[in-house]
């Protein structure tokens, strides 16, 4: 079978197919076709069908809706609306011929020893899960961003304005899928521009004014032609920097101290490999560690703030920066066995972590990228993919989270908006849906936001709205917004109330016009706010700021849960989420509704007759953070 081959030239063969090996494994891994059902099942199916609802429907940016992506996410996460399937599928395998392009550099034309391709591939693989469904329902930004890296790395070692210029591109397309693609961008590149400085030498000024201008090129044009004027994506830009910002305050959640263990211990381990490479080059160490400082602080604090699936960002980030590291490294059998080690360490964290967010058997699979063939087939049959969504999709209706027939006979094909965290049932139960322009309630998490969700519904509210009473986290359903609260309250009445959705229509004149204040007070934080007792709707407003000490310690970790307890008239305490920063809005006091029930009762004649709340007050964890004292103050509405 072998006659001819001398043992070099076997050797040269099991190379060779080694290297071949390894490149189809990481095209697999790396493979970023997805496709997403209807799952009525799932709060994030919600905001991915929104927006894939308002690419369908010509809704702009800025002007119509805001959301932590950008303009084409919905490429990265196509559903079958529209056309959007197709031209998702179409971008996701381009997407795939470009990373097969950016890996056949690696693997056959740079001339890079099989043992460390051997290592690149390990440690990339094991970046597999953050570019699947969850956590990352926009997998094709993160490749785009480890695509762009690779070839950033690739050009300050071996050169080559083609591998530059691609990887620029390739990061300026990021920010049309991701917003926080602005800042890992930003920080990447402001990063290779330093090293870049520092070397010094022919072409420095040159590569540094490329990386100022192509990537905001890229996006810039990609901005214009999708949203179009200077005042949506100024407004797209200030609503992306609120929901950026307000995500460390509303959307923390704490973990294990053994998660934390071992996000430092993966960090950690990056440090140790970059020290090894210290030794052999320093330069080089030195370009690596100013390239991924910024990308790896945004993901150890993005990974600190949510401690639950987000986790996994940082520990694909960490391994593809090791894989990068092995990639740049001259391995004697000493350093090879060094990098080898760290490599074992390392997959012993990741298991663990991915074993436990994930599950083993989803782990096994995205580390191995065994499902790329199955999705690529259905990619290319795309009748049987239509028809397969369509099934999967069916599997998730229930009566528990579809329209009352009642419902659904008032509305028709009347406009509706729904307050519910998950309304992707409007395409099964033929709903003639509206966005707001925050597209689900629950980011609407600073008063900015909260403003924009508030005069969308008294300027543009339709006929109808749904809600089914249920919130994200253990937050009060009324306080997570209670600016746009207020105006629903303004506008709106009890129209039905079914066993899981609450019907709300829109008044022909508003209930009120205004607020007059009846008391106000300094409380010390903690302190009961007692509601007077009224047959009445009063509302209550209060501020509280936050200490210099409780803004660092947001800043450099997260904010802890400030709660509200809730005490009604016959003794009953319940306990809420809440956001300080909302408060300032007025939000009802002694008809303060908690559940479905609740609700349709202040949106109907007597709510005291059901219900009412005595005292309100604020504690949790993050007291300290807070000033000892705050502004409270009572309301009537005036009609």
């Amino acid at each position: 079978m072998f006659k001819g081959f001398t043992p070099k030239k076997l050797l040269d063969a099991f190379k060779y197919a080694g290297r071949w090996f390894l490149f189809v494994y990481l095209l697999m891994v790396l493979c970023p076709i997805r496709y997403w059902p209807f799952n009525l099942n799932d709060w994030d199916n919600t905001w991915v069908f929104a927006l894939n609802y308002g690419a369908d429907h010509h809704l702009v940016f800025g002007r119509d809706i805001n959301w932590t992506s950008g303009p084409l996410a919905y490429l990265a996460a196509p559903m079958d609306i529209g056309n959007n399937l197709a031209a998702g599928l179409l971008f996701q395998a381009a997407l795939w011929v470009l990373l097969c392009a950016v890996l056949w550099d690696v693997f056959f034309q740079a001339c890079v020893p099989l043992k460390n391709l051997a290592h690149f591939a390990f440690f990339v693989g094991l970046s597999g899960p953050q570019y699947h469904h969850l956590p990352n329902p926009l997998g094709a930004g993160s490749l785009l961003f480890v695509g762009g890296l690779i070839l950033l790395v690739q050009f300050y070692l071996r050169g080559g304005m083609s591998r530059y210029l691609t990887a620029l591109v390739m990061l300026g397309m990021l920010p049309l899928i991701q917003f926080v693609g602005v800042m890992l961008v930003s920080g990447l590149l402001a990063g290779f521009v330093i090293a870049r400085a520092l070397q010094g030498g022919s072409g420095a000024r040159r590569d540094i004014v490329l990386a100022a201008i192509v990537p905001v090129f890229v996006s810039g044009t990609g901005y214009w032609l999708s949203i179009g004027s200077l005042s949506a994506f100024a407004a797209y830009i200030r609503s992306s920097l609120e929901l950026t910002s307000g995500y460390n305050l509303a959307m923390a959640l704490s973990g294990s101290s053994r998660e934390l263990h071992a996000m430092f211990g993966a960090v950690g381990l990056l440090a140790l490999a970059i020290v090894l490479l210290t030794k052999l080059d320093r330069r080089t160490a030195r370009f690596l560690s100013l390239l991924f400082a910024v990308p790896l602080l945004i993901n150890v604090k993005h990974a600190l703030v949510r401690q639950d699936l987000h986790i996994v960002y940082l520990f694909g980030f960490v391994a593809v920066a090791m894989g990068l590291v092995a990639l740049a490294a001259t391995l004697d059998r000493r350093r090879a066995m060094s990098l080898t080690l760290i490599a074992v360490a390392f997959s012993l964290i990741v298991y663990q972590v991915y074993a436990a967010e994930l599950g083993q058997k989803a782990a096994i699979v995205r580390v191995t990228g065994i499902a790329a063939p199955i999705l690529a087939w259905y990619a290319v049959h795309f009748s049987n993919l239509r028809r397969e969504l369509n099934a999967r999709s069916q599997q998730t209706y229930s009566a528990d989270n579809t329209l009352e027939p009642e419902i659904k006979a008032i509305v028709r094909h009347e406009p509706v908006a729904s307050l519910s965290i998950g309304y992707n049932n409007a395409v099964v139960d033929d709903l003639n849906l509206v966005l707001y322009p925050v597209l689900q309630r629950y980011s609407a998490y600073t008063p900015y936001l909260d403003e924009l969700n508030a005069n969308w519904i008294r300027d543009k509210g339709p006929r109808f709205l749904v809600f089914d009473g249920i919130a994200v986290d253990g937050r009060h359903p009324w306080m997570e917004t209670p600016a746009m609260w207020v105006e629903v309250y303004r506008w709106y009445d009890t129209r039905m109330l079914g066993k899981h959705n609450l019907l709300l229509e829109r008044r022909t004149v508003p209930r009120f016009t205004r607020f007059e204040t009846l008391t106000h007070e300094r409380l010390r934080f903690g302190a009961e706010l007692r509601i007077r007792s009224s047959s009445q709707p009063v509302f209550w407003t209060m501020h509280c700021s936050l200490t210099s000490i409780g803004k660092l310690r947001g800043l450099m970790y997260r904010f802890d849960e400030v709660t509200m307890s809730v005490e009604n008239g016959a003794g009953r305490v319940d306990l809420f989420r809440v956001f300080p920063s909302l408060l300032g809005a007025p939000s009802m006091g002694n008809f303060l509704p908690s559940d479905l029930v609740q609700f349709a009762a202040v949106f109907g004649l007597q709510p005291g007759q059901i219900f009412s709340v005595d005292r309100i007050a604020l504690g949790g964890p993050a007291t300290s953070a807070y000033s000892r004292e705050c502004e409270a103050e009572l309301l009537r509405p005036v009609p």
